[in-house]
């Protein structure tokens, strides 16, 4: 635990974890973990997942890690990773909304603790897959590989789509649970080949904690839209 991370999990955050399913404790030298995290590191949209800068911010490093804590200084975005020799690779961020201000911050309905456009839930899984299906074929990886996504401060939160594009909901959709889990086992050859499908599908677990039920079709075309038009 650090400043930033305890800054991080004071609201709404996610906490991610991509693992091989086999433990192998020396998957990955401790001299190589510095250099895998930029090979895989994921672009789909101007904000890298994971954000890694190794210029700009320090490299912590434990017995068997290496990471670092994100605190960006011209968005509203807090983010922290830690990559272990093991091959397990660790993501906590911010939900996006509950940082904003000035022209960029949401207007929170009366009634409601704090919103989140659907757009963050499913690009951010979208991302994921993508980065653990990199990582399975990194030296960290293994022919099956554990996604295991929570996001946290759900308690009376709505769920917005906010986009200008896109109808929005009459009244955000509500979440009554103070967090929500899922774990996904794949095989490296499922994970490449239909990663984003999975990402759809985990997406619509998170928002039927909403109550609200899109058809897997209606996710996949909205994915889409989102990584194709960057």
């Amino acid at each position: 635990m650090t400043e930033l991370t305890d800054k991080a999990r004071s609201r709404g955050h996610w906490d991610v974890v991509i693992r091989p399913a086999t433990f192998v404790p020396d998957r990955v030298p401790y001299e190589q973990l510095d250099e895998v995290v930029p090979s895989v590191e994921i672009r789909m949209r101007g904000w890298p997942v994971p954000y890694v800068d190794y210029g700009r911010d320090a490299v912590l490093r434990g017995d068997d890690w290496v990471g670092q804590d994100i605190d960006a200084t011209v968005v509203d975005h807090y983010e922290a990773w830690r990559f272990f020799t093991s091959g397990q690779f660790a993501h906590l961020r911010s939900v996006s909304a509950d940082w904003r201000s000035g022209s960029e911050a949401l207007r929170v309905p009366e009634g409601f603790a704090s919103l989140i456009e659907v757009w963050e839930i499913l690009f951010y899984l979208t991302e994921v897959f993508e980065l653990a299906a990199r990582l399975a074929l990194s030296p960290g990886g293994d022919e099956h590989m554990i996604t295991s996504v929570s996001l946290h401060g759900l308690e009376n939160r709505g769920l917005i789509v906010g986009q200008r594009n896109r109808a929005e909901f009459m009244a955000p959709q509500r979440s009554h649970v103070e967090s929500f889990s899922h774990d996904v086992e794949l095989s490296r050859e499922k994970l490449i080949a239909d990663g984003k499908v999975a990402a759809a599908e985990m997406a619509r677990e998170f928002f039927l904690r909403f109550g609200w039920k899109p058809p897997l079709d209606q996710l996949l075309d909205h994915q889409r839209e989102l990584t194709e038009r960057n």
